[in-house]
């Protein structure tokens, strides 16, 4: 792929590749010595948001360089999400003849989220993170296959009361916040933020991202497996959860107080974390997409 990307530049750019955190670290130190035009960045909502967070930690508070997502993972939430596809050849050789030609980007406008010290488009704990946990522990590789099968086996043990369902839908325990203001609900089975609407698959489970520009969807979800399965069709079309099932807001801040004195676990872009103790979500610096016409 490195070499069908840099055959595409054209000579415009270079391509380089980043084995590790810290070699992406050095390599965006360099870049925000002497700004490109533009950074295109291949691979799925994973390499994106790590990517991202070392260029924002490189700019400082500078305003970002357009960025180009060439979708290539798994996972490719944000691209879907603000329409971008295509093949990534394609992408790199029209940014590339738009930079040559000294014309202006065609750019979408996006925040991002600050979580922690992690910069990123979708946050999740509870059923997002637990369910994320069972996709990755499998041996026979990921991909809409396995997301499905997982989503029936759920819906299948709900039926029942089984075991499974439960492991999925355990609940997140503690306290939170949303702009300062206390949720009623101590026990809930998943908190999101984001500032694009799907998850995956087209579930478009945040369905109030694109509301507000300069703030972020939230989504508490309070009901359990089997009332929530009758909002799996509106979340797909993208009409959102019930608001019996859970409670909706934009906001420009979430707090998350677990219960636990251990560690407790969330999701980033598709990406597993944990942390100990408070956790906190913020609106992040504003970043421009280049919007391919392919």
């Amino acid at each position: 792929m490195g070499e069908r990307l840099a055959s595409a530049l054209g000579g415009e750019g270079e391509v380089v590749a980043a084995e590790s955190l810290e070699r992406l670290a050095h390599l965006t130190a360099r870049m925000a010595d002497r700004p490109p035009s533009a950074i295109a960045i291949h691979g799925g909502d994973g390499t994106l948001h790590k990517s991202l967070t070392a260029i924002i930690r490189a700019w400082h508070d500078r305003p970002l360089p357009p960025i180009a997502v060439l979708p290539g993972g798994t996972m490719n939430v944000v691209a879907s999400s603000l329409g971008i596809g295509g093949r990534p050849e394609g992408i790199v050789a029209e940014l590339a003849a738009t930079v040559r030609a000294g014309r202006p980007l065609t750019t979408i406008e996006r925040r991002c989220l600050k979580v922690g010290d992690t910069y990123g488009f979708v946050f999740g704990n509870g059923l997002m993170a637990n369910f994320l946990e069972e996709y990755y522990s499998g041996e026979d590789g990921y991909g809409p296959g396995r997301a499905l099968w997982l989503l029936a086996r759920t819906f299948s043990s709900a039926l029942i009361d089984g075991p499974y369902a439960k492991k999925v839908f355990r609940r997140f325990e503690g306290r939170v916040l949303v702009d300062g203001g206390e949720l009623p609900w101590r026990r809930l089975t998943g908190v999101s933020a984001a500032t694009v609407r799907e998850v995956g698959m087209g579930f478009k489970l945040n369905h109030r991202a694109d509301e507000d520009p300069q703030r972020f969807s939230v989504l508490a979800i309070h009901s359990g497996a089997l009332s929530l399965s009758m909002d799996m069709i509106p979340v797909h079309q993208g009409r959102g959860v019930a608001p019996e099932r859970a409670y909706s807001a934009v906001a420009s801040r979430l707090q998350i107080l677990p219960d636990t004195t251990g560690d407790h676990i969330y999701t980033i872009d598709g990406d597993l974390y944990r942390a100990v103790g408070p956790l906190e979500v913020v609106v992040g610096p504003q970043v421009h997409f280049f919007r391919p016409t392919q």
